[in-house]
């Protein structure tokens, strides 16, 4: 009776934070490796960019404020966007393959596949930006960019644009066969989200046959969500809309990554 509790599966929620605590252990040793992308080039960003070419810009080309002001709430997002590419592309690939392996590893304990998925979401939509996107949103603030008390709910608006587009960065790269095919992430995703999301410019000064790209990407919506906290803008949806739409994204996101984490690794 006790080995058979003692090997018995744990709960959902005490598995998925299993599966975190790997994670975790993994970031420890590596953490150094990401503070380029997720601190010093958004920094170099707001050097060159926001007050670099920010100088030559009117305010009036970005609603009343500075440039400076108008790019920083999407940089705060736009670094949950980057993380992503190094937390989910290649480790999410990797978890399949013998150079990589660690869901292998993980099936061989009594975690299930969900708990693999939910315990790396978990550390790619909690842990990283909320601490990341803290960090540059503090640093920025040295910049005088902030004109809103409401400026600290950039951050959680960054984390739910990683929550919106974790997942299916899951799902994609957990279908993916071949690893050359990994660049097509980052050029037909990671990239387009990037520069079509209002981050460095208004979105509505794109051309029409791109604005539905803008709609869809939810580094958009985040950033109006960012920029309304930080810059007191409106936004050009209600809150709650823009809201609706990534919270739809993440679910539906989580169900497709479920699908396909299942399919590999049910055996």
């Amino acid at each position: 009776m006790s080995g058979t509790a003692a090997t018995a599966a744990p709960g959902p929620a005490a598995a998925a934070w299993r599966a975190f605590q790997l994670q975790l252990t993994l970031y420890r040793h590596t953490w150094h490796g990401t503070v380029f992308s997720s601190v010093v080039l958004p920094l170099l960003y707001m050097i060159s960019i926001g007050i670099g070419v920010g100088s030559y810009i009117e305010s009036g080309a970005t609603g009343g404020i500075t440039y400076a002001e108008f790019i920083a709430p999407g940089l705060v997002c736009a670094v949950a966007v980057m993380m992503l590419g190094g937390d989910m592309v290649y480790p999410v690939f990797g978890g399949y393959k013998e150079w990589g392996g660690a869901y292998l590893a993980q099936r061989a304990t009594p975690l299930r596949p969900v708990d693999i998925l939910n315990g790396h979401l978990l550390y790619a939509v909690a842990f990283r930006p909320l601490t990341a996107c803290t960090v540059v949103a503090l640093v920025l603030a040295g910049f005088g960019v902030y004109t809103s008390a409401w400026a600290a709910l950039a951050v959680p608006a960054a984390a739910a644009v990683s929550a919106a587009f974790a997942p299916w960065l899951f799902a994609w790269c957990s279908s993916l066969k071949n690893d050359a095919m990994l660049n097509a992430v980052f050029r037909f995703a990671i990239m387009p989200v990037m520069l079509f999301s209002g981050v460095f410019f208004p979105a509505e000064q794109m051309p029409g046959f791109l604005q539905p790209l803008v709609w869809a990407s939810p580094l958009w919506h985040g950033t109006e969500l960012a920029r309304a906290a930080t810059a007191g803008f409106g936004t050009a949806l209600p809150p709650a809309a823009h809201l609706a739409y990534l919270a739809v994204l993440a679910v539906g996101g989580w169900l497709a990554a479920r699908r396909v984490i299942v399919r590999r690794l049910s055996f």
